[in-house]
């Protein structure tokens, strides 16, 4: 490695690593495509049932066949409900939840390679400004980490969308957002001075 690389080499290989993995990620949605929505589909299935198991009350006693009024195919209007929630096609194309979770496993991939330039640009422009190795070496770091671990989130996200909602899903992966766009915002913030700098010098 050429030593003026050296101070950035964190932020180069979490860059590629980030490239790397958002092309593999493409490739494993593209190719596993309805195995995934049937993933998904499960998913949702599995929160359906809990849900009208801990939100249903007490069933009554099922009306007998010599009952007044009652037939034997008789089905309350829960019962339809809960039947039809469980057992229809949740694993369409049509289902928003199961789109909306396939969408969030989709920008992870797009987020690995957009951060992956992100961190390869900003390593390889720390390179030229003037500022001390160890900083250098920190600010690519940060991008380098944060861009990496970010898509994670959406994944994460994605796969818990079908479990446990939409809204509880976002809920659950902030630390990881929070941690991944702070190193990154460092990191540019960083290099942002620098370049600064190099160009207020220059005048």
């Amino acid at each position: 490695m050429q030593p003026m690389l050296r101070p950035v080499k964190i932020g180069l290989f979490f860059g590629l690593l980030c490239l790397l993995f958002g092309i593999f990620w493409a490739a494993y949605l593209t190719v596993n495509h309805e195995g995934i929505h049937r993933d998904l589909a499960d998913r949702e299935r599995a929160r359906l049932e809990e849900t009208f198991l801990l939100s249903s009350p007490k069933a009554k006693p099922a009306p007998q066949p010599h009952e007044h009024g009652a037939h034997p195919h008789d089905k309350t209007e829960a019962q339809t409900v809960k039947a039809e929630a469980i057992h229809g096609d949740h694993g369409g194309h049509d289902n928003p939840l199961i789109a909306e979770a396939h969408e969030r496993l989709t920008r992870g991939h797009i987020h690995a390679m957009g951060l992956g330039l992100v961190s390869i640009a900003v390593s390889l422009i720390l390179v030229f400004v003037s500022a001390r190795l160890m900083i250098k070496t920190f600010a690519s770091a940060c991008v380098g980490v944060g861009g990496f671990f970010y898509p994670f989130a959406w994944i994460i996200m994605g796969y818990r969308t079908a479990s446990i909602g939409s809204e509880a899903a976002a809920k659950s992966v902030v630390p990881i957002v929070a941690f991944s766009v702070s190193l990154v915002a460092i990191g540019i913030l960083i290099s942002m001075f620098y370049i600064v700098m190099a160009i207020v010098k220059a005048d």
